[in-house]
């Protein structure tokens, strides 16, 4: 993320490397002595896409040299699964309605698949919308409260959000890297069913500003915020429940209404 974030790194037992995602051979000496890799690197930009594919075909081969275990998990999204259309779905749900702003992801997620014919042990996660901790999609939500005194949404809020905790996803990596069967997808949610409204007034309430909130028609959210305005109003439903099974995976976070205060407070202690 940022090298001045290194030391924060190490604190933590972790040995803190320079790459970057548009050179991904600086990070190639380093994978030829892992034994797993775990990409979660984005670029975010209008090449965020042709960036990616690169940057994964570039890893899988330098996985595949590697002297260690060889497995990889490529971070994909559930916004690759469209809008849901009122119904739970899980990891056999079709790709080919992605949400716009990652049309690209479905044919980066076959580039992985294919790594297997270079002995590659490679997985697919499928994060929910992140949050916890000061900054992901709450820190987004606090700061146009704090701006405009209200919190702001893309359209009328009746849109469920897929969520997860930041913590619960860390532990679903290490839990996928030490044992979970190979070549499996797993969604990364809690499980929850909670709408865009809810979230939203709970987030609201939290900050200080009684539950108000403001609605933009996707219309002119589209005209400020491109095709991801489209993927913030989709409807989606979606279940974590096979990496339970598989993994023992049991997310701790489930309601991020209960914890909209906490969340408020580590949004305030923010650096």
């Amino acid at each position: 993320r940022h090298i001045e974030k290194s030391k924060l790194i190490e604190r933590f037992g972790a040995k803190a490397v320079q790459g970057d995602i548009t050179k991904p051979d600086t990070v190639v000496p380093f994978v030829k002595r892992a034994d797993a890799v775990i990409h979660t690197a984005a670029q975010m930009s209008p090449e965020m896409g042709t960036i990616d594919r690169q940057a994964v075909a570039f890893l899988l081969d330098a996985v595949a040299q590697s002297d260690g275990l060889r497995r990889f998990i490529y971070t994909s999204g559930v916004w690759v699964l469209g809008d849901t259309g009122g119904r739970i779905v899980d990891e056999s749900a079709p790709t080919k309605h992605a949400s716009p702003v990652v049309a690209w992801r479905p044919a980066v997620e076959d580039l992985v698949g294919n790594g297997f014919g270079l002995g590659i042990t490679a997985w697919i996660i499928r994060p929910g919308i992140v949050y916890g901790g000061p900054g992901g999609i709450t820190a987004m939500l606090f700061a146009s409260a704090e701006k405009e005194g209200a919190i702001h949404i893309v359209g009328d809020g009746r849109n469920h959000w897929p969520l997860v905790h930041r913590d619960d996803l860390a532990d679903l990596y290490v839990r996928c890297v030490e044992q979970a069967p190979a070549g499996h997808v797993f969604n990364a949610t809690d499980s929850s069913r909670l709408t865009l409204r809810a979230i939203a007034e709970s987030l609201s309430r939290a900050a200080g500003y009684q539950g108000r909130i403001v609605s933009t028609p996707i219309a002119e959210a589209k005209a400020q915020m491109g095709p991801l305005a489209d993927a913030l109003a989709m409807d989606q439903e979606v279940s974590g429940v096979l990496a339970e099974r598989l993994l023992g995976w049991e997310p701790r976070h489930r309601s991020l209404v209960g914890e909209a205060e906490a969340l408020y407070r580590a949004y305030r202690a923010r650096a």
